[in-house]
């Protein structure tokens, strides 16, 4: 349903959008994530249509999408969510109903669909300009899927939402993708939003993609170390390889050693890249499966999203995330002397 490739777009002196290749098939759902001012949106409106790409191919639903004459059908089949939902001053149905009265349609049953698809059948008479935040965003959905599009463009659809409110939007969006089969691209900053809703997932840094794939894959083995910084990934370790058995590479880094399965080999200059969720914290030395073992004292224990985030010191900085239990059954606070562990799996190598 997207088929970019070479695609570029000179957007001013300093920053230019070049996509070498992006791929999004029938029923996906693509997202693109990154921070301010990465070409995220510059991205969503080249392939909305909406700006002109400089250089390169793009294709949308099979057709060449630069050519003049397919611009008429191709805007016609795809539907484009705004950060802010832009709700004319009319009644919530006619709202909805306003994607269908451009294309000289009037279909009755498709509005309420659309309509009963995100829980607002009940303020269908209601003035849009009345609506909260979240009925406005569930107003905005609606009309863009009343049309059936093909291809749904999603730019930041819930970025001024609060997260009860978010979370709720989001599940039933995720709903109607299913139902839909569209093919869906969605940029965002927000990571947690993207890993609800996408198949497939690329982070983009300075107008290009860096990485893309299984979300999975890109949290867990981030190709840079712009990549990881960005996934999560706190702990970011120069170093280099020393030794390697089989594929379990020794490293030598901040003075110590460190043991990681990768297929980087000897004489590498790596980052070793450790997640928080992937470190244990104990008051005894682990045994078993972890073969990463430190001796550390606790620098910081800071609430963190349901958990707690504990600051290590191991001769390096280390981060974990830790439960509430484990932070009250081991009496965890700043100061104490711990032991930190990771399996050499958790951890990941990026090469320098």
């Amino acid at each position: 349903m997207i088929k970019a490739r070479a695609l570029t777009l000179k957007v001013n002196p300093e920053f230019t959008l070049s996509v070498d290749s992006l791929d999004v098939a029938t029923g996906e759902v693509f997202a693109v994530i990154g921070p301010n001012g990465a070409g995220k949106t510059t991205l969503l409106n080249t392939l909305a249509l909406l700006r002109a790409a400089g250089s390169g191919s793009l294709e949308l639903l099979g057709r060449n999408a630069l050519a003049p004459e397919n611009k008429m059908f191709l805007r016609r089949a795809m539907s484009v969510v705004f950060s802010q939902p832009y709700l004319v001053n009319d009644s919530v149905f006619e709202n909805v109903a306003l994607p269908l009265k451009l294309r000289g349609q009037k279909d009755g049953a498709a509005v309420a669909q659309a309509l009963e698809l995100f829980k607002i059948t009940h303020l269908k008479d209601r003035n849009a300009k009345t609506l909260s935040q979240g009925e406005s965003h569930r107003a905005a959905l609606a009309r863009a899927f009343v049309t059936g599009p093909k291809l749904l463009l999603l730019d930041e659809p819930f970025g001024s939402l609060d997260a009860r409110v978010k979370e709720t939007i989001a599940r039933d969006l995720k709903r109607a993708l299913k139902a839909a089969g569209a093919a869906v691209l969605l940029v965002t900053q927000d990571q947690g939003e993207a890993l609800t809703l996408c198949d497939k997932l690329a982070v983009m840094a300075g107008g290009r993609i860096a990485q893309q794939g299984l979300p999975q894959d890109v949290f867990a083995r981030p190709a840079t170390k712009e990549v990881a910084d960005f996934v999560g990934v706190e702990t970011i370790l120069p170093g280099k390889v020393n030794a390697k058995d089989d594929n379990l590479c020794s490293i030598q880094a901040c003075g110590l050693t460190l043991e990681v399965v990768s297929d980087c080999g000897p004489g590498d200059e790596v980052f070793v890249c450790v997640r928080p969720e992937d470190v244990s914290v104990s008051k005894s030395r682990e045994t078993g499966s972890m073969r990463n073992h430190f001796s550390a004292k606790i620098t910081s224990v800071e609430p963190w999203r349901l958990e707690y985030k504990v600051g290590l010191d191991c001769g390096f900085t280390l981060m974990a995330a830790v439960t509430r239990q484990s932070v009250d059954s081991l009496g965890l606070k700043p100061g104490l002397d711990v032991f930190a562990s990771f399996k050499a799996t958790a951890a990941h190598l990026i090469k320098r």
